[in-house]
């Protein structure tokens, strides 16, 4: 069955061409058609008045949120009228694939994290009724294995990347784990991403005084999950840094897989049973 891919990046600094490479070469093989939008003007095939044109849509973007390095990160929206288009897509259905820096978009709306099953804070922010610090993170070489049997583990073996690694609030009772890494996730390991961004580089301040407990507070070795949001299926897959990743033949198996998986008619239904009622800001 042909495929309707849209990719959308934009909002953080990506090798361009070998991740359009990777997603061009999935699709090619698969006979899929694909397409790429990027943010802001990305924004406007996330409304229900576009359903119905893309069967998945992968997001590697972070929207509401202006970054420079040696500045605070500033949240900037989603006004009621896009938050609202994006909830009305999703109640009627649209699969997604969230992709690494991609669970760090809308800082400003809590829900966005519902929808993700986790969110990167590039400044001290608020989750559930919790403050809570910025995260970490850290690069490093690690193994990538399948804990769960399900589509979008299906032929995929252990395998070794060099990718970053974060220290993130992960929301375990939204999403259902399929693939964790063996990296040591002691906190003192992690840059603060508030200090780096505002002082324009480290100056030593680490996560070592977070407890790593998979939780609120990071620490989780988790590194992909399904979901549902509203009636939509989807998977959350959280490497994606740079080129070695991109060409890696597992990663491609997954990307493929997580974009099957949400555009399928199992996913779809089980949606369906399973609405998640996603909070508007």
């Amino acid at each position: 069955m042909i495929r309707r891919i849209l990719v959308i990046t934009g909002g953080h600094r990506v090798a361009l061409d070998d991740f359009l490479g990777a997603v061009a070469d999935i699709c090619t093989e698969r006979g899929w058609v694909w397409a790429h939008a990027t943010q802001p003007t990305a924004q406007r095939w996330l409304t229900d008045e576009l359903a119905g044109q893309w069967d998945a849509i992968l997001l590697h973007d972070i929207p509401g949120l202006r970054l420079k390095r040696g500045t605070e990160p500033i949240a900037e929206g989603p006004d009621a009228q896009t938050a609202q288009d994006v909830v009305n897509l999703l109640d009627i259905g649209q699969g997604l694939v969230v992709l690494h820096h991609a669970i760090s978009g809308w800082p400003g709306w809590e829900g966005w994290a519902e929808v993700t099953g986790a969110r990167f804070l590039y400044r001290p922010g608020r989750l559930r009724g919790e403050d809570l610090p910025s995260s970490g993170y850290r690069l490093d070489h690690f193994t990538v294995s399948p804990i769960a049997e399900h589509p979008i583990t299906a032929g995929v073996e252990p395998f070794e990347v060099d990718d970053e690694l974060y220290f993130i609030p992960v929301l375990n009772d939204r999403i259902t784990p399929l693939l964790e890494q063996d990296a040591d996730m002691d906190g003192a390991l992690f840059q603060d991403t508030w200090d780096e961004v505002t002082n324009g580089t480290s100056t030593g301040v680490t996560c070592a005084d977070r407890p790593a407990d998979g939780g609120l507070h990071g620490g989780s070795r988790l590194q992909g999950w399904a979901s549902t949001a509203g009636r939509s299926p989807v998977a959350t897959l959280l490497m994606g840094d740079g080129p070695s990743t991109f060409a890696n033949p597992m990663f491609r198996q997954l990307l493929a897989n997580a974009l099957e998986w949400v555009s399928s008619d199992e996913a779809h239904a089980e949606a369906q049973q399973h609405p998640f009622a996603v909070p508007l800001p």
